[in-house]
């Protein structure tokens, strides 16, 4: 069947590439995917549960959690239709090492460990595919830690609103945020005031517009330079 989810790294054709007009084109590993559909808050998986497939996300945002042993829940991350991988990190694990949510309603391609694996003799086109999605993950990974790297708050939270919000090529951009203020505040090793207060700051500034649930980002320059050196702006914490 034709593949219509084109942020999957097994999409038929790589960036900077483009099928005919009218043309179909096939999922390198069609043989492995079954479409998948979650509902705000479903889990795709949870933390220790044997790990058998992961995702392709088509729409929709996906929070990445771990639990501790008392149940509480701690954000680490989160993955949106860019070409990222839900689950990549357990490929060869026996067990998920966290759970992962859906924030928005989901469409993905479920994608089998074990047949995609099995795929990989042979096929250096899905095995240079498989590599690239690794190193997609490991690049958006360190550009996290380096947002909570930063020592200044407002650093901190501008840096992770630019790093998480799709840049429009037409300026402002509205854009669902799939975190909650105290979400954010977790990840980000924040208190829920800073991260409020912060926020608040931006708004009068003209930098965002953030109604619950939603961001806009109005100024990319003020908002880029606050993520590069905030001192200009008062201490937030």
């Amino acid at each position: 069947m034709p593949c219509i989810n084109c942020q999957c790294p097994f999409y038929a054709f790589q960036h900077g590439a483009a099928p005919a007009a009218g043309e179909d084109f096939e999922c390198v590993v069609e043989d492995c995917v079954h479409p998948a559909r979650f509902e705000h808050g479903e889990v795709l998986f949870m933390q220790g549960q044997p790990s058998a497939s992961l995702y392709a996300l088509a729409e929709g945002t996906v929070k990445i959690c771990t639990h501790t042993p008392d149940g509480r829940e701690h954000s680490i991350g989160m993955s949106s239709p860019n070409s990222l991988l839900v689950g990549l990190q357990s490929l060869s694990d026996e067990r998920y090492a966290y759970t992962a949510i859906a924030t928005t309603p989901v469409r993905a391609c479920r994608i089998n460990h074990r047949t995609l694996l099995s795929r990989l003799d042979g096929s250096r086109d899905i095995s240079m595919r498989l590599i690239n999605a690794f190193n997609a993950q490991l690049a958006h990974s360190r550009a996290l830690m380096e947002v909570v790297g930063h020592h200044c708050a407002a650093c901190k939270i501008a840096s992770f609103l630019l790093l998480m919000t799709p840049k429009s090529e037409h300026g402002n951009c509205e854009y669902s945020m799939p975190f909650s203020r105290i979400e954010m505040a977790n990840l980000l090793g924040l208190s829920e005031e800073t991260v409020c207060r912060s926020m608040a700051r931006m708004k009068r500034e003209g930098v965002i517009f953030a109604p619950r649930g939603h961001i806009e980002i109005r100024d990319w320059d003020k908002l880029q330079q606050i993520a590069e050196d905030c001192s200009g702006w008062m201490a937030l914490e």
